[in-house]
């Protein structure tokens, strides 16, 4: 046995009692294409322990990437993703790639990953190091809190923080399609919460949330601005078709039967919509929806008034 191949079983056997999952690979070349591979060479035992794979599930990075991205166009994305991140570390002369990664374990389960892969070796034996910390706990409470921080907990629909975000989005963008806002409100909402409570009235704003879900295919963002105020941002459709889109759902609420511990309530909304105009404000476009929203009332409520 060679002197690498003695330092090599030492290395192996050390890395297996580290609790974290490490991948050793070797860059080779191949004979037939001319190209350059990378071999996996070894896997801790925390690695099978909590990924499952062995070294004849994924023999090379080609293998690898099609184990744990079985979608092709997922695959894609990280494996294109993978390229830029070495070559930006290599770039800056960084020694180390890393990248957060939602990979599919052995068991069946996708777990997220920290994946951290040593790019460049001053070792004899030119083995890369890559390191995985399972952050999937972490990962899950961040989006956990992102979902809540933008999310209306009563009806489920975007917050005004979100709406807010994604208009601010699509006004940033240049050369978009034509965009309009449709704002509603329920009408005489105070008098329901007087006359059957605050209970009742929930139940109405879930009610109505329902009723513009139907809308999700082709709203932007459909969210609950405040109160029993709700905004739906709409792109590629023009004024008159937005004004229609609002008589639709205008209908459809008054013909809904709702009922509250046996009593009917008559529902009905009132709409105001506008079309943004070529280099507005969204607070200029916030004032004129809401605006048109204050005439609909003005106008007798359960209308539709286009601004």
């Amino acid at each position: 046995m060679t002197a690498r191949n003695d330092s090599e079983v030492i290395l192996f056997k050390s890395l297996d009692f580290i609790p974290i999952p490490i991948l050793l690979s070797e860059s080779r070349m191949d004979e037939v294409s001319g190209c350059i591979q990378r071999i996996h060479r070894f896997v801790n035992h925390a690695f099978i322990e909590q990924i499952g794979y062995t070294l004849v599930d994924i023999p090379d990075m080609d293998a690898w990437f099609n184990t744990v991205y079985p979608d092709p166009l997922v695959r894609q994305d990280m494996f294109e993703g993978w390229a830029a991140i070495v070559e930006s570390s290599i770039s800056a002369g960084i020694d180390t790639a890393e990248m957060q990664a939602r990979i599919l374990c052995c068991n069946g389960e996708y777990r997220w990953f920290l994946i951290t892969a040593q790019i460049a070796t001053d070792n004899q034996s030119e083995l890369h190091i890559v390191t995985m910390r399972d952050i999937h706990d972490l990962q899950m409470l961040i989006d956990e809190n992102k979902t809540l921080s933008n999310t209306d907990a009563l009806t489920g629909l975007a917050n005004r923080r979100k709406a807010e975000a994604v208009l601010e989005n699509v006004l940033s963008a240049t050369n978009g399609p034509e965009l309009c806002l449709l704002m509603c409100d329920v009408d005489y909402f105070k008098a329901i919460n007087d006359t059957f409570g605050h209970l009742c009235g929930d139940d109405v704003l879930v009610q109505v949330a329902r009723l513009l879900e139907g809308l999700q295919q082709s709203a932007a963002c459909i969210a609950r601005w405040g109160g029993e105020e709700f905004l739906i941002v709409l792109q590629g459709h023009s004024l008159d078709e937005v004004h229609q889109i609002g008589e639709l759902l205008r209908m459809d609420l008054a013909s809904t039967d709702f009922n509250y511990h046996d009593e009917h309530l008559n529902l009905t909304m009132s709409f105001g919509c506008i079309r943004i105009q070529d280099n507005e404000s969204l607070r200029s476009a916030l004032y004129r929806v809401d605006s048109a929203l204050y005439n609909a009332k003005s106008a007798g409520r359960n209308c539709v008034v286009m601004g």
